[in-house]
């Protein structure tokens, strides 16, 4: 029982008890060789059992003691731990709050930027369809026509354009450098050096008009410090009715002019350079034809043509539209304008329109 006693005290620490049990142990061993009476023998081991026992009951409160104490710091720690995470989270959630408020505000102010400009673009056309011929001038002059014209924004670099002299009706599709805005400003320029060669300097011969509009284009970009090498693609006609027949004049700059009768069409070429700056700087040629009733004849920018779709993808090339305006030709104007418009938009199917549209046709 005292070595029990003497271990008990050695892990409680308790050295001094230890020791005095040791010794105790060391005094007794002899005393308990001579201890004969079991009553003796008993008292003395029950009382070690119940000292013992005291002592083990000890050991386990101080073992109960530390484990509190363990799980008390532990539980501490944990606290803290979920102190910094919270106060963590609600600094994440004020500084997401705060960037969700700045964008806000940043996409309240590029949607007011963008209605501004949007609103300029939409009044930029509204100028722009004033300088386009009416439907009704047009009707006025050419009677059997139509005009398909398909912007691809809501600004356009395509026009056409419509004037009147001494019985001649002038008329011209044209396509400036680029789409859109910066197109638009081009059309702008173009549309008023086409009005002045005619209206100002009294040209009627459609080469003569390519000549001087490309000479009056030129004289406005060199006005700019930047070199400009912006310009315009056009084909322009000049219609007259005679007694027997109808003269029709054309000059073109790139766009050329189809002419069908009896089922065949006439492919006739424009001269290869534009109004603008060029390595060419040939005059227009001007080419007379004597149109008969039922003829009809066709200009256009190269957006029709150049469109992307169909099942491969693929441009729609001056080929297929000949053919196509060919099998269309036996009906009026203004049906074969909505048929155009059909297959146009059948053969982009999902593709995006890559350039404006401006297709004339005339029947005389």
């Amino acid at each position: 029982m005292l070595s029990t006693l003497y271990q008990i005290e050695k892990k409680l620490k308790n050295y001094k008890k230890a020791i005095m049990y040791l010794e105790e142990m060391i005094e007794n061993k002899d005393s308990l060789d001579k201890l004969s009476a079991k009553e003796d023998l008993a008292k003395y081991e029950t009382e070690k059992e119940f000292e013992i026992k005291q002592k083990l009951d000890s050991l386990k409160h101080l073992d109960e003691i530390r484990i509190q104490q363990a799980e008390i710091k532990t539980q501490k720690v944990i606290e803290g731990v979920l102190f910094v995470g919270i106060l963590l989270v609600i600094g994440f959630l004020i500084f997401v709050n705060k960037q969700l408020n700045n964008t806000k505000k940043q996409k309240l102010v590029i949607e007011d930027k963008q209605k501004e400009i949007s609103d300029s673009i939409v009044y930029a056309k509204r100028i722009q369809i004033a300088i386009l011929p009416s439907t009704k001038i047009v009707k006025q002059h050419l009677k059997d026509s139509f005009i398909y014209y398909l912007p691809k924004d809501i600004v356009a670099g395509d026009f056409y354009w419509m004037e009147n002299v001494e019985n001649k009706t002038l008329f011209a599709a044209a396509d400036c450098t680029g789409h859109g805005v910066p197109g638009a400003m081009v059309s702008v320029i173009c549309n008023s050096c086409l009005n002045k060669s005619v209206l100002e300097f009294n040209l009627t011969d459609p080469g003569e008009i390519l000549d001087k509009t490309r000479e009056l284009v030129l004289k406005e970009f060199e006005k700019s410090e930047e070199e400009i090498n912006d310009g315009m693609d056009i084909a322009i006609c000049s219609l007259e009715e005679k007694k027997e027949s109808y003269e029709l004049k054309f000059a073109g700059a790139n766009n050329p002019l189809w002419i069908i009768r009896n089922g065949i069409i006439t492919d006739v070429k424009a001269n290869r350079q534009p109004i603008g700056k060029s390595d060419k700087n040939d005059n227009f040629k001007t080419e007379i034809f004597q149109l008969k009733k039922g003829d009809s004849f066709y200009i256009f920018s190269d957006g029709y043509v150049d469109q992307f779709g169909g099942a491969k993808g693929k441009k729609y090339k001056s080929a297929q539209f000949k053919k196509f305006l060919l099998s269309i030709n036996d009906n009026p104007m203004e049906r074969q304008k909505k048929l155009i418009a059909q297959n146009f938009d059948q053969w982009k199917g999902n593709y995006e329109q890559i350039d404006d549209v401006c297709v004339i046709g005339v029947k005389v």
